[in-house]
């Protein structure tokens, strides 16, 4: 089995470590052969796939008749193997719901555009993956053949991580040892809900924030952090590229996302053993029950205070309801499974 993957790039991103994951594992199965395409250099925080990788032009053709199956995860790859489809199986994986996504930060008529763009780049392809139920019920709509779209979540499992630097270490240490400390490790990014819980610390008194991440909303944080009065009790480390070593240093884990695909840091915390407070989104559920995290009203920070306090109260029936379910369902190595079980079902078809 040769399978080919196309990504915008190997940046240390939630769908690259996803397919980093799929990648590292199937490589593992003795007769699949795997090469990685891409289409943008970056020099600093790439993920080493220990295949052969191999930069292409999104505006030049690639011969992949050699190959049994092209995998695209993204926009681009998506478009670039409509155009150049010289695979009999291209299959790809929906990490978003795309319209939910783009409408965060873009006006409904571009994320319309590109909602429609996309769709039409996997009218080509054999499978199209979505992330959960709800993923796939929207991708459902929109195929009349609905036997083309199905549902393999994400998995993650963690492997040993660096240590952390002793400097962050004694920072960290000394930030949360009088607080109970709410955590999460993202990118920071509008769509990720953060100003809730620095809003909630207006009434959680006891209660910090750590935000280990970059991106371009950071200031805005900051600056709300600043007005509510509350700048004492948040601490914005900066991206870390081996995040996931920091999760053990949190009570509480959050992810306060207004849209999803099955979150790679939810999985993270999970598997981490933590305490997981969560927004009440439908993608969220298909991951979790009200058993295994303590789900709040998106922007609704009296349903978030309340949650959390709840959540800190059964700290330890919690983290060990949702271990147990990820075990189960999101490792990994289920979610290579169920990918090399879908390879060889389309492969067995043709």
């Amino acid at each position: 089995m040769k399978i080919a993957f196309i990504t915008p790039s190997l940046r240390n991103l939630g769908p690259v470590i996803v397919l980093h994951d799929l990648v590292r594992l199937l490589k593992e199965i003795k007769g699949v052969e795997i090469k990685i395409f891409y289409f943008d250099f970056f020099q600093n925080d790439i993920l080493d796939f220990d295949v052969e990788c191999e930069r292409v032009s999104f505006f030049s053709r690639c011969d992949f008749s050699s190959f049994d199956i092209v995998h695209s995860h993204g926009l681009r790859p998506d478009i670039y193997t409509f155009f150049n489809k010289t695979c009999k199986i291209t299959i790809s994986t929906q990490h978003n719901i795309i319209f939910e996504e783009y409408i965060v930060n873009n006006s409904y008529i571009k994320s319309k555009f590109v909602e429609k763009l996309w769709l039409f780049s996997l009218l080509n392809k054999n499978t199209v993956v979505a992330i959960g139920e709800t993923a796939k019920a929207y991708y459902k709509s929109f195929f009349s053949f609905n036997n083309k779209v199905i549902n393999i979540p994400n998995g993650r499992t963690l492997l040993q991580a660096d240590e952390i630097p002793e400097e962050d270490l004694k920072l960290i240490t000394k930030f949360i040892k009088d607080y109970v400390c709410i955590g999460t490790c993202t990118r920071v990014i509008k769509r990720k809900g953060h100003k809730q819980i620095i809003q909630s610390l207006v009434e959680l008194k006891e209660f910090c924030f750590v935000l280990i991440g970059d991106g371009e909303y950071l200031n805005e944080l900051q600056q709300l952090a600043d007005q509510l009065n509350v700048t004492d009790r948040c601490l914005f480390l900066g991206y870390r590229k081996n995040a996931t070593a920091y999760l053990k240093l949190f009570d509480i884990f959050s992810q306060s996302s207004y849209s999803e695909s099955i979150s790679i840091a939810l999985l993270e915390a999970a598997a981490a053993k933590k305490a997981i407070i969560c927004s009440d989104i439908p993608v969220n559920r298909d991951v979790f029950s009200d058993d295994e995290v303590a789900f709040f009203i998106l922007d609704n920070i009296k349903s978030l205070t309340s949650a959390i306090k709840n959540l800190s109260h059964n700290k330890y029936k919690y983290e060990n309801k949702v271990f147990e379910r990820y075990q189960q369902e999101y490792t990994s190595e289920k979610m290579v499974e169920r990918y090399y079980e879908l390879y060889k079902s389309l492969i067995y078809e043709v």
